[in-house]
């Protein structure tokens, strides 16, 4: 195994349990430390919010990581087609393993969050960001995409 495809998959697997954590963990905890009337909501609020605060998170990571990418990565830069190693494939392998925690999450609480239509759209965002990373074309494509993330937060 390629060097380069260790690290996108060391990534993916990183940015997967980073977010698992952000969503059971950090999120209950740092939600209740700045709103006291978190710990009153109903199971599924608490769910709702969560993973709400989880995809903030990811947005402004994936949305701020992909701007600095957009403005100074040259590799990227100089050739958008095939853009070679880049920080963009990075960039695209974090967005890989939050779609795969949240359609995880999505799954596991199907009653409170589950929509046919997000499931549509992390596998069609999954299959699309794997061809990025496996064929290493259009990763600049691929992090133009994730700019409009910026808008979750706002």
């Amino acid at each position: 195994m390629e060097i380069n495809t260790k690290l996108l998959i060391s990534v993916t697997c990183i940015s997967f349990f980073t977010f698992q954590l952000l969503f059971y963990f950090v999120s209950y905890w740092f939600s209740a430390k700045v709103s006291p009337g978190f710990n009153s909501l109903s199971f599924k609020k608490k769910i709702e919010w969560n993973s709400r605060v989880v995809s903030t998170c990811h947005s402004l990571v994936v949305g701020i990581f992909g701007l600095y990418i957009f403005l100074f990565d040259e590799a990227t830069k100089a050739d958008p087609l095939w853009g070679g190693p880049s920080l963009a494939n990075v960039n695209i392998a974090i967005a890989s393993g939050y779609l795969i925690s949240d359609l995880s999450i999505i799954i596991l609480y199907w009653k409170v969050i589950g929509d046919k239509f997000f499931i549509m759209h992390h596998c069609a965002s999954l299959y699309a960001y794997y061809l990025v990373l496996k064929n290493g074309v259009l990763a600049y494509i691929g992090n133009f995409r994730l700019l409009a993330e910026l808008s979750s937060p706002f």
